[in-house]
């Protein structure tokens, strides 16, 4: 029997196809059922198997489980490409960066369905990823990607997937913290090295202002005002990491490397740091890996040193310097204290120097105990004393009151 909103089944050609409500709306799709052995789903063969179909179907949508033909078929591939194409029109940054961390991820899940995707899966990928030889903090950003897609499409409207189908993606433990920094002497052993003047200003300047390697890169002259007695730089939003611009006054040597750069200013390049590069003269500065290595090998440097570094290093010495924190939170560019704080290194010299202070605070204080007479054990066993005496006092009034009254005093009254 079959009652009216059940839904029917009927036949296409060869196949068999189901008709059902949910949601209030009406849904056809080729009858389907699950194949113990095969372990898969498979086309309904006869109209029995199309009716198993249809009663399945309609157990989904009273039990809340329908998700519809479209989310079925979704595959990660269509949510990473709908990640992309946000971040495209917001304008985003880092998609570059989002594009090549999800080529991994495209590669092994990209056919899949999205409702495939399991926390095992992920592991399986982790697993793999690690097999080849990548770094937890690589896999961690690739899959960092993976989480954001499945994250957008489910806050949409409607949603393009279910929020509570959503996989749980945990990140692998990371332990390559990076703590390296340079001091003075490092620096001008490792500006020595380096050949050209226009890379020696821009790293001289890193280290002096704690900048991003992409935020100096892109300086320009329109950002400069000299018009006043001190200089300022103004970094607008569109070259910051943060999107907020910030303004830096030039005194001391950083004015001095700015004062280089209008001596080797070229007027058909608006940057500030630029270089000669394959004869072509106001080329920007972008990378100088060979040029980096040479020099760090050349001073004698760890060569695991890199220019972030740099950005550590004058977090530093403006902290070392007894320059206000927020002060340098607005020269480097940092957001948050808690960032500026990770970045204020503490190194082997520095806890020495604590120690060594420690030790001359403890030497100052008197090696022998100054215990005078009644202080301390003293002075409690006098209290102990004057204690007793004037619990035996009570008593002996108790006893007197009691002899002269022949009746015991209450409980509670001595």
């Amino acid at each position: 029997m079959r009652t009216r909103g059940d839904g029917r089944v009927f036949r296409r050609g060869a196949r068999w196809w189901v008709q059902f409500n949910a949601h209030g709306q009406q849904h056809r799709e080729p009858a389907r059922i699950f194949d113990n052995a095969l372990g898969l789903t498979r086309p309904a063969k006869t109209e029995g198997e199309a009716v198993r179909a249809l009663r399945a179907r309609r157990r989904e949508v009273d039990g809340g489980r329908f998700l519809g033909p479209q989310v079925e078929r979704l595959t990660v591939a269509e949510l990473l490409d709908a990640l992309e194409m946000h971040q495209e029109n917001k304008g985003i940054r880092s998609l570059a960066k989002t594009r090549s961390h999800l080529k991994a991820v495209r590669t092994f899940f990209g056919t899949w369905r999205a409702l495939e995707v399991t926390t095992a899966s992920v592991e399986e990928y982790q697993r793999q990823r690690r097999a080849l030889g990548r770094a937890p903090a690589t896999i961690n950003r690739e899959l960092e990607s993976l989480r954001r897609a499945f994250s957008y499409a489910s806050k949409l409207t409607p949603p393009l997937f279910p929020r509570h189908l959503v996989p749980t993606i945990s990140a692998l433990p990371v332990d390559n913290v990076r703590t390296g920094y340079f001091d003075a002497a490092e620096v001008a052993a490792l500006l020595a090295n380096v050949p050209h003047a226009d890379l020696r200003d821009f790293i001289e300047w890193g280290f002096r202002t704690g900048m991003r390697k992409g935020e100096i890169a892109k300086l320009e002259w329109s950002m400069l005002d000299r018009s006043g007695p001190t200089w300022v730089l103004n970094l607008p939003g569109s070259i910051t990491k943060n999107g907020r611009g910030r303004a830096l006054g030039l005194q001391g040597e950083v004015r001095t490397i700015i004062e280089r750069r209008l001596r080797a200013r070229r007027f058909d390049c608006p940057l500030i740091f630029h270089r000669t590069s394959k004869g072509r003269a106001g080329a920007p500065i972008l990378a100088f890996d060979r040029t980096w290595r040479n020099a760090l090998r050349a001073a004698k440097l760890p060569p695991s040193r890199i220019f972030h570094d740099l950005r550590r290093s004058a977090v530093r010495n403006l902290i070392r310097a007894g320059v206000d924190p927020s002060v340098a939170m607005k020269i480097s560019g940092h957001r948050t204290r808690s960032m500026l704080d990770r970045y204020n290194i503490v190194g082997e010299s520095e806890t020495a120097a604590a120690l060594a202070l420690a030790d001359a605070y403890l030497s100052a204080q008197p090696k022998a105990r100054n215990i005078e007479e009644g202080q301390f054990g003293d002075s409690r066993a006098a209290v102990g004393a004057e204690v007793l005496a004037g619990q035996r006092g009570l008593a002996e009034a108790g006893g007197n009151r009691t002899h002269r009254s022949g009746v015991q005093p209450g409980a509670g009254r001595l």
